[in-house]
């Protein structure tokens, strides 16, 4: 028997943000344990951890760095071979330190079904398989997947059936993986010694070296990806389309097209896998092909689609009035993370403020609802920068933003900015608080309002919904004829924070 654990943003073990979300990743493995008619069974890891039963058998716990006291806790119950994946084994001390067999660096396809493959033929030699951590800090070959490997692989539908509790497959925000990775190979230059970056200056060419003479990993410094997944790779827009068939037949209701950048999307089709986020432009054929497809099919079985992610800086007319064409009102968001353009630059941005809005402006123009994101107590953050940032996102909400996410910073095993300190400072609560209070006054122009919404596993003595076009949850203010999955008109009467609000079942004024 076969356990896949799913601890994605379980953090110690109750998830406090995120409770919609029901990841790929966890599908992914599924999908290759039923290549090989193996039986298993799929938890989240907080449902397994207040189970407190031992499990006897092959263990696959697919985590985040943040997830490492989760996963701490529900090693103490796992008995036979444990293997640990997912972004958390950026860190490959994390094998020993959590007392795993095995762990699975990056892309781990290939590796689980090389493993399987041995273990069937009754062999436990390593040998030949990539991508392997051993406890003794020993490594198989690191390497990433060829567009031809990385196609063979298809996520389960039937896995999503085991998301019986929060987050509850019938109401959550299913992702599917279109595209992998990001073409964002440029280095932080806050890092850089500026004689070697002038002599070699491969960051300024429009196709960056994959390695970089200082030994800085590519991309943002706050982000594991390039370094993790290699160039982008793009899913094969047959297999997408019969995945998604598949999970709206199964009853999941929201699907959401999910990338570090949608607009990535079929670009490796053009001329090669990018490594520039900008050179070549987005495959506008391949977007629009995809989107009619998936729209076709929302309209055939009832469900709802939005894309995710975006970079500012592939965002242009065209690819804004294809999105708006068959996305139009639903959310989108863009990462911003500061409103200083020579701070975005210290970090490793590809796009500065300037691009951000424009692309909010374009989204907007074209019928979608931008989220914009924002990171406080970066490197390098200061007086300046604050205020700049402020300045950004109070200008962000005047032109439509929707939605104003901050993040702290957190320095990741993998990313250029991994051991540095976070300092928050008076200057990072100036940017929560102001967040938190244009995202109260988004919340109560909802009030009065009626929005369409699906009803979520109760919490407490409370029933909850999420808005089908995508919003703030919704507390439910009536309980009778309740039930999850179910679709319902809800009437706006108030707003509980800068996150949630509250309302009626409208039917239940008539």
């Amino acid at each position: 028997m076969f356990l896949i654990l799913d601890a994605l943003a379980s953090g110690s073990g109750r998830r406090l943000s995120s409770l919609d979300v029901i990841g790929a990743g966890p599908r992914l493995i599924a999908g290759i344990l039923e290549k090989f008619n193996l039986e298993y069974r799929l938890m989240r890891i907080e449902d397994f951890l207040k189970s407190g039963k031992l499990f006897k058998g092959v263990s696959l716990v697919s985590a985040m760095s943040m997830d490492e006291a989760s996963v701490s806790r529900a090693s103490r119950l796992l008995r036979g071979l444990r293997i640990l994946g997912g972004p958390i084994t950026s860190d490959p001390g994390v094998v020993r330190r959590l007392g795993f067999d095995l762990g699975v660096w990056g892309e781990g396809e290939l590796s689980l079904e090389l493993l399987l493959k041995g273990w069937i033929g009754n062999k436990s030699d390593t040998r030949g398989i990539p991508n392997l951590l051993f406890p003794d800090g020993t490594t198989s070959e690191l390497r990433y997947l060829s567009r031809e490997e990385f196609l063979r692989f298809k996520p389960s539908v039937n896995a999503v059936r085991f998301y019986r509790t929060i987050p509850h497959y019938k109401c959550s925000r299913v992702y599917v993986e279109v595209v992998r990775s990001c073409s964002n190979f440029n280095r932080p230059k806050i890092l850089v010694k500026e004689s070697l970056c002038e002599t070699c200056s491969s960051c300024y060419s429009s196709r960056p070296a994959l390695k970089c003479p200082q030994g800085i990993p590519p991309g943002c410094g706050y982000c594991s990806i390039p370094l993790l997944y290699g160039l982008p790779k793009s899913r094969d827009e047959g297999s997408l389309v019969e995945e998604i068939e598949g999970l709206a037949e199964a009853g999941v209701r929201r699907i959401v097209l999910s990338g570090a950048d949608f607009l990535e999307y079929g670009r490796d089709l053009l001329s090669g896998p990018p490594k520039n986020p900008v050179d070549p432009g987005p495959n506008l054929e391949a977007i629009e092909s995809l989107l009619s497809k998936v729209k076709e099919l929302s309209i055939k079985h009832g469900f709802f689609f939005e894309v995710e992610n975006v970079k500012p800086c592939l965002v242009n007319e065209d690819t804004a009035s294809i999105l708006g064409r068959y996305l139009s009102g639903t959310p989108i968001h863009v990462g911003v993370e500061t409103g200083d353009s020579e701070h975005a630059k210290m970090i490793g941005r590809p796009c500065g403020p300037h691009d951000s809005i424009r692309a909010v402006k374009l989204l907007k123009k074209h019928g979608l609802r931008p989220y914009v994101y924002f990171i406080h107590s970066l490197p390098g953050q200061s007086e300046v920068t604050v205020s700049r940032t402020v300045n950004l996102m109070r200008r962000m909400f005047r032109i439509g933003a929707e939605k104003i996410t901050v993040y702290r910073f957190k320095p990741l095993p993998g990313t250029a900015f991994w051991g540095f300190d976070v300092k928050v400072d008076g200057g990072s609560r100036r940017i929560v608080r102001l967040a938190i209070q244009l995202n109260r006054r988004r919340k109560e122009e909802l009030v009065g309002k009626v929005v369409r919404a699906v009803v979520a596993p109760k919490v407490g003595k409370r029933w909850y919904a999420y808005p089908l076009e995508g919003g703030p949850t919704i507390r439910l203010l009536s309980e009778e004829g309740i039930e999850v999955g179910k679709v319902i008109d809800v009437l706006i009467k108030g707003v509980l924070s800068d996150r949630a609000v509250e309302g009626y079942p409208y039917h239940r004024l008539a």
